[in-house]
Formats: structure tokens, C-alpha cells, sequence
């Protein structure tokens, strides 16, 4: 019988915890569609959360820094399912047509940030080793127990009001669990969440899946626009310049 797999987005009110309107448009229109376009030919199940479960169970938007953080959060409402692997993409996330199938899915999975003050932050309010990895938590994939044990772990810290250490963000939430359960975590290739725009991001060749993260990102979806670049020109001649 063959696994099953869910490939979860988010995409609740404005749709992005960065940017304006002007951003949103090659999200809902480019990146989305091309998460929807790989899960097709691959037969992925697909998922996109448009109502926030958060909202109507808890109200109050005080567990993350800002209200649009917890949309973010929304995946592990979903992540207890009956699929066999279930995969978060965040909607930022533009899939390239030749991305290669998944990888096989062995407890959790995801990308470490290029190093920069997130990664710093995280070592020191932890009182971590300088080797220590810091991960991005836009990629997530995990095996069925895995994502019902994330699931759990997320909610109680929720329900009980047990926020991250320094920055108060679900991807320091996600880091902190990883050092608590590193017997279950497998570090991905950056070809599985590129992020270019990051400082110290290092150059790959055919990424599969390439990441608008954060406020850069946003910044650079906006600048295409103002120039009237075309997003999808411009994705491909990153690629070409990879290439070289």
C-alpha cells in the first residue's frame, strides 16, 4: 500500500506576517499554486488552512509577539491526521516545476538557517554550544508518530502558556524541541528550503524549493514588482546563476 502524504500551507487573513498587500498578490498567485502543482504530480494530498482553529479555541492572541505569528502556529492543529508523513510548507515558498520528489521522511526533518542573530539568540538564552544548529522551521516534514508527538508538545506549550526563549516566535518553539528530542530530528539539505536572502546563506545548485523568508524576503517580492520583473523570470535566472 502506498504512504500517504499531506502537504499543509497557511493562508489566514492578510497571508503573511510581512509585507502589505502588494506582497500577498505572487503568494496567492505564484507560490501557492506551485506548492499545489508539486503535490499533483507527486499525488500529495493538499491543505490549505484558511480559518484559524487558534482564534476560535483561545480568542486571545497573546501566546506568540504579534497576532499574525499565530498564524503560523495554525499547522499544529492539523498535524494529528491519518496520513502517513505530513509536510508544512510556509506560503512563501515558490517549488520549482523539476523539484525532485520527497525525500523519504524519518522522524522530523528541517533546514538550518544560514547563521545570523536568530541562531546567536537561540544559543545563549539557552546556554548552547556555539556548534549548535539553528533550524528553519518554513520546511517541516515529519513521519505520522513524530507529527502527533509535535502536535501535542505544541498545544500543551499553548494551552499552558509556556512561550519560547528569547524571541517569542513558533520557530524558536520548533528549535527548542528539536534540542529536546534529538534522537528523532534529521537535518535536510538546503536544496529543501533555499534561502538565498539570508545573511550567510551559502550558494546551492538546483534547489527544489526556494524561500522568500522573512522581512528580506518580502522586501525583495516588493522591489520585483515596483521594477516590473517578472517573479517567475526572475526565479529561473536564479537558477541559472546557480548553475554557473
Amino acid at each position: 500500500m502506498q504512504s500517504k502524504h499531506i502537504v499543509i500551507q497557511v493562508d489566514i487573513g492578510q497571508g503573511t506576517q510581512w509585507g502589505n498587500n502588494q506582497t500577498i498578490n505572487p503568494i496567492r498567485e505564484i507560490f501557492i499554486p506551485s506548492v499545489k502543482e508539486y503535490c499533483s504530480k507527486f499525488n500529495y494530498d493538499y491543505l490549505l488552512v484558511t480559518e484559524s482553529v487558534y482564534e476560535k479555541n483561545y480568542t486571545k492572541f497573546d501566546f506568540l509577539e504579534t497576532k499574525n505569528k499565530h498564524y503560523s502556529f495554525e499547522r499544529y492543529f492539523h498535524f494529528k491526521n491519518d496520513y502517513d508523513f505530513t509536510i508544512y510548507i510556509d506560503n512563501d515558498v515558490y517549488i520549482y516545476p523539476d523539484a525532485q520528489q520527497l525525500p523519504e521522511i524519518n522522524g522530523l526533518m528541517n533546514v538550518m538557517e544560514p547563521e545570523g542573530n536568530s541562531a546567536k539568540i537561540f544559543r545563549e538564552v539557552n546556554n548552547l554550544n556555539s556548534n549548535i544548529k539553528y533550524f528553519n522551521s518554513g520546511v517541516t516534514l515529519c513521519d505520522s508518530k513524530t507529527a502527533n508527538k509535535l502536535s501535542t508538545y505544541m498545544l500543551h506549550r499553548l494551552k499552558n502558556k509556556i512561550r519560547s526563549k528569547g524571541k517569542n516566535s513558533d520557530n524558536m518553539l520548533l528549535n527548542e524541541f528539536i534540542i529536546e528530542n534529538k534522537n528523532i530530528f534529521q537535518e535536510l539539505g538546503s536544496e529543501w528550503n533555499y534561502m538565498p536572502f539570508l545573511q550567510n546563506s551559502k550558494k546551492i545548485l538546483k534547489p527544489n524549493f526556494f524561500h522568500f523568508v522573512g522581512i528580506i524576503g518580502k522586501q525583495i517580492i516588493n522591489k520585483l514588482q515596483d521594477s516590473r520583473i517578472d517573479i517567475l523570470d526572475f526565479l529561473q535566472e536564479v537558477k541559472k546563476i546557480e548553475l554557473k
